[in-house]
């Protein structure tokens, strides 16, 4: 289990933590994994206009293809994207990983960190899951 140097801040991460509460929730309830997954845009990446209109760089209505519809994505926060992924074991989440690195090589989004947490393996908190997640690209 994951054990979190720095304490995430609740406030900063206000909607990526009530979304994973609420998949711990429903994955305690089912018992069945899901996994954080943070892509994360290096600075070299030329910045998009919004949300909407995030330009070649990395788009949310792409990104949004890519995974399933039922997948929470929150972002972009900070050249963020935060991934939730309900029923995505270690090896289901690998596999997100590399449709999306996939994808932005084949729309030259730049160089893409992807950070990665399963639930319960990595741990059971929502705050312990993203410190995992966050970790690994940092």
């Amino acid at each position: 289990m994951f054990r979190p140097k720095n304490k995430i801040k609740k406030r900063q991460y206000k909607e990526e933590i009530k979304v994973i509460d609420e998949e711990i929730n429903r994955s305690e309830r089912y018992d069945i994994n899901f996994s954080v997954l943070v892509v994360d845009m290096s600075d070299s990446v030329p910045r998009g206009l919004s949300k909407l209109l995030p330009g070649n760089v990395l788009s949310f209505h792409l990104l949004q293809k890519y995974v399933r519809s039922y997948d929470n994505i929150i972002g972009p926060h900070r050249r963020r994207y935060y991934i939730i992924s309900s029923h995505t074991d270690r090896d289901g989440a690998n596999a997100v990983k590399q449709r999306i690195h996939k994808l932005s090589e084949k729309h030259k989004w730049g160089n893409l960190s992807i950070g990665m947490a399963v639930y319960p393996e990595d741990g059971k908190t929502s705050q312990v899951l993203l410190s995992k997640a966050l970790s690994e690209i940092l």
